[in-house]
């Protein structure tokens, strides 16, 4: 129990920022997607979705670039801010 804890404690500013951006991204990509494409839900989530993956893995490519290194943890925090927007996404449909 206490390594769970200490796992959501250990959390960084930079990692909540790298969630909230693919988050933000991947919903306003379905907020775009919504307003200008399709109403279809699939259209909106897969928008939201690929929004969402491309501008995490363009963060990570600059982090490696840049720092000269991309943390695991970061990937991890790009993953739970995709899961995140893309479920929202679908909340659009509604």
């Amino acid at each position: 129990m206490k390594n769970i804890w200490n796992w959501i404690t250990d959390v960084d500013k930079d990692k909540i920022l790298h969630d909230d951006l693919v988050f933000t991204i991947s919903l306003l990509a379905a907020c775009l997607c919504r307003l200008l494409v399709s109403r279809e839900w699939y259209k909106i989530t897969a928008c939201a979705f690929f929004a969402g993956f491309i501008a995490g893995v363009a963060k990570e490519i600059y982090d490696e670039w840049k720092y000269k290194g991309a943390d695991e943890r970061d990937w991890k925090a790009d993953i739970c801010g995709l899961v995140r927007g893309t479920i929202f996404s679908l909340l659009l449909t509604i």
